[in-house]
């Protein structure tokens, strides 16, 4: 939680803690070292390293948690209304979830950008579709489960409509492995933008992108490792905090997993 709180403060905070405008360049200052003047040193432009990533941080968390939520809703939604009714719905929407896990995530992703052009909505959009099926197949799960319990049977029997029965009884109680798959997949979604971003189908120059920076960083590597090295530093940051809070939270959430750190 401090790592990932320290990546979200200096992303909201990036206007008060940059040095310098993101996209202003000192050509005189290319390539200039790590140092008092330019904390991380500058890029071939002269932009100031520091600056460039404390608004990358804010364009890869928006794509992040723009993307991730956009496919927990849809995915969710589509997870639970199968499971709950099951039958041709069930096959329907679980089949077309298995079109979309055929195809490569990163491969679903550049395809999606390429047919809509690139841009930061075009981003979320893509790697949005690429989540879908996972919130999907996470959602459906339970929701099979507690369809059978005997609580949902009384729903039935009394004549609650469909709608209340899915909002009352079953959202509430497959939560929570939604909640820890979301968590999850915010660490793979910064990976998914930054991959974009380094194949210069994500967020477009000048604006900053942690993954567009390493991308034009290793042009230049012979003449000054920084350029690369800090962005890439960076997103291995933010994907390890939420990749150990997203382990943190499954353990605590899962009985199962507490019984067998318990018994250990």
């Amino acid at each position: 939680m401090i790592v990932l709180l320290l990546v979200a403060g200096v992303a909201v905070l990036a206007p008060l803690l940059a040095t310098y405008p993101a996209t202003e360049m000192h050509a005189i200052d290319r390539f200039a070292p790590p140092g008092t003047t330019y904390l991380l040193g500058t890029d071939f432009f002269g932009r100031d390293l520091f600056s460039r990533i404390l608004y990358g941080y804010r364009t890869s968390l928006l794509v992040a948690v723009l993307s991730v939520a956009f496919a927990l809703v849809i995915g969710s939604v589509f997870g639970v209304v199968a499971g709950y009714t099951g039958g041709a719905v069930d096959s329907a929407v679980m089949r077309t979830m298995d079109i979309l896990f055929a195809f490569p995530v990163l491969l679903l992703a550049i395809t999606v950008v390429v047919i809509l052009g690139a841009g930061l909505f075009t981003t979320v959009l893509a790697i949005g579709i690429v989540y879908v099926p996972i919130f999907a197949r996470t959602a459906r799960g339970p929701t099979l489960v507690v369809r059978e319990h005997a609580y949902v049977e009384a729903a039935k029997a009394i004549g609650l409509r469909s709608f209340r029965i899915i909002r009352r009884h079953i959202l509430p109680n497959v939560s929570t492995p939604i909640f820890v798959q979301a968590t999850i997949n915010l660490a793979t979604a910064i990976l998914f933008e930054s991959a974009l971003s380094f194949l210069g189908l994500g967020t477009q120059p000048p604006y900053p992108s942690l993954g567009l920076m390493v991308s034009e960083g290793r042009n230049y590597l012979e003449l000054s490792p920084w350029p690369a090295v800090f962005p890439g530093l960076a997103i291995v940051l933010a994907v390890l905090g939420f990749n150990l809070v997203g382990d943190a939270l499954q353990e605590i959430l899962d009985p199962r997993l507490r019984q067998t750190w318990s018994a250990a």
